[in-house]
């Protein structure tokens, strides 16, 4: 509730409280009928809903809202543009191939025995088309998704292993990301999310209709499915009970979609839902009480054991290392979730390539969707830059005309660009919890402090040292924020040089320093000597120390000596 009620009064907005229901006076309409649910974070205009359905105020979510509001911003991705999208990636229709499979399946002993021991029946194969097909050496049962009525994904399950090199799970060429059994979120607000389409076909098998499956995997939460799911009233997950399915329901889906409007229903230890209904009833099933996770702010020391062992057991690394061995040595390995850096340099030194290259890695090595927000740069300078990382090109040698194979052939990495003159620290918070809720983003760039903060008093920046610490801590994610010194008497500077230093070092939990000495003479070919002095100069989970990177600036990158 405190999310909802907090942001109408920091808005100045009255409201009536009615149960969960927080009613304000639409601004489209003019009438005191717009209802934001405080626990699921849906909104609804009973009047712009029932006369103008179009209306952006007739429904949506909480975030929907700050944007029309002006606090959140739109964020630009490197992703492929919707002209590029519609002329080479058109969605398949995979109608020929689903009944081609399910036709083998009708007929094949071993296919049939299979899903027969899996305790579904002829009924179950027939209503959800499920196939039958030998590829790669091995034989697999096709599970399609429709959307529409229309199968666009089409899912493989492995069920023998002659040829151990293939995964278990493949997936149809071409297919689009779509929720198995997805087309039933239109008739439902309140939905059971499964881990796999054999346990959401196991739970509909027992006459439960308000189910989907994820098709991506546990830890796998889409855009598209966010934004549909986002607008639920209440959403239960019946995942796997191991460690790494429960990780999934509360580090992916319950922290973005929202903790209050989640709950879990636990099955016995070693079942998975198809298993479960092969030993247990769906009596049994509706007996298990669900539950609510528990709030953040209050944990017990017990739980906190507990939590370290449950991290100890996830699939989610503890420690994300950063592109060169030398500052990992710095920072204790690299960085973790909750964490504040700050990058501190003079202009031109590098500040914004070494961020923007920590971004690059997390990308390609831990697969961490990234957001930056860039207050001195365009988003077309900063994927001309991305490019360079990519193709390791010089800046001359990134052609604007081959914009479009560049997009073609990067264009699904998780990158975000987000910009706005005059931001505000509110906006920014906003911006960047809806970035993770809907991209997933765990790692964020702020370039830089000093544009946020123009004013020279030291009470201005720890205001916002303040949001800058709240961020990673509030959302779980990772930042890294960029600073700059207020002058440069020497070759060398700590950072007590930095502009707001005192708020800098109290809320940051590591500062790299990046010091290059200017170099003199007639025939030099740049400003400053390329080899830079990397300092930790503030380490709160690390000795800290001093290392050296060679910075390759026609390449917009750092390279380890």
């Amino acid at each position: 509730m405190t999310s909802v009620i907090d942001y109408l009064e920091s808005k100045n907005i009255k409201y009536t409280l009615i149960g969960q229901e927080a009613l304000i006076t639409c601004p489209a309409c003019g009438k005191e009928k717009l209802s934001i649910n405080t626990n699921s974070l849906v909104y609804q205009c009973f009047v712009c809903s029932a006369e103008n359905p179009g209306s952006d105020y007739a429904s949506g979510s909480l975030s929907k809202l700050k944007k029309l509001w002006g606090d959140s911003i739109d964020i630009a991705s490197v992703s492929l543009p919707s002209y590029i999208k519609d002329k080479n990636r058109e969605e398949v229709d995979f109608t020929t191939i689903v009944d081609r499979y399910h036709f083998q399946l009708l007929k094949n002993k071993k296919g049939i025995k299979y899903l027969f021991n899996r305790g579904f029946d002829e009924e179950d194969i027939i209503k959800h088309k499920l196939g039958f097909v030998e590829m790669k050496g091995d034989l697999w049962i096709s599970m399609p998704s429709f959307e529409d009525g229309i199968p666009k994904l089409i899912k493989y399950r492995k069920i023998t292993d002659d040829n151990p090199e293939t995964k278990k799970m493949e997936r149809e060429f071409n297919s689009k990301s779509i929720l198995f059994n997805g087309d039933i979120l239109n008739d439902f607000s309140d939905i059971i999310i499964t881990e796999g389409e054999l346990d959401c076909i196991s739970l509909l098998k027992q006459g439960v209709e308000n189910v989907v499956s994820a098709t991506g995997g546990a830890g796998t939460l889409l855009p598209e499915w966010y934004d549909k799911l986002s607008l639920m009233s209440k959403i239960t997950f019946v995942f796997d009970p191991d460690a790494a399915g429960q990780n999934s329901v509360l580090n992916t889906w319950v922290e973005r979609l929202g903790i209050n409007k989640c709950w879990n229903i636990l099955l016995p230890d070693n079942h998975d839902l198809n298993s479960y209904f092969l030993e247990y009833t769906i009596d049994d099933f509706n007996e298990i009480e669900p539950y609510q996770f528990k709030v953040n702010g209050v944990v017990s020391l017990h739980d906190a054991f507990l939590e370290m062992y449950s991290l100890s057991q996830s699939k989610d690394k503890l420690i994300y290392p950063l592109p060169w061995s030398e500052v990992n040595e710095l920072l204790g390995g690299g960085l973790e979730l909750t964490q504040l850096l700050t990058i501190g340099a003079p202009s031109g030194i590098g500040k914004t390539t070494m961020a923007l290259q920590i971004a690059h890695y997390f990308i390609k090595t831990h697969n961490i969707p990234c957001l930056m927000f860039c207050l001195e740069m365009t988003s077309v300078k900063l994927a001309v830059k991305f490019a360079q990382l990519e193709y390791d090109l010089t800046y001359s040698e990134v052609q604007y005309d081959q914009a479009l194979i560049y997009t073609n052939e990067i264009g699904k990495m998780p990158m975000y660009f987000a910009y706005t003159p005059d931001i505000k620290l509110d906006v920014l918070y906003n911006t960047i919890e809806e970035a993770r809720n809907r991209y997933g983003v765990k790692f964020v760039i702020f370039d830089n402090l000093q544009l946020l903060v123009t004013s020279d008093k030291e009470s201005e920046y720890a205001r916002a040292m303040k949001y800058f610490k709240r961020i990673p801590m509030s959302l779980n994610l990772m930042m890294c924020l960029i600073s700059q010194p207020r002058k440069l008497n020497a070759d060398e500077f700590n950072y007590d040089s930095l502009k707001g230093s005192a708020a800098i070092g109290q809320a940051s939990d590591h500062i790299l320093l990046v010091n290059a000495k200017r170099l003199k003479g007639d025939n030099t070919n740049s400003s400053f000597d390329p080899i830079r002095s990397i300092i930790n100069d503030k380490a709160r989970f690390s000795a800290g120390g001093r290392r050296r990177l060679k910075m390759v600036g026609e390449k917009s990158r750092f390279d380890s000596l």
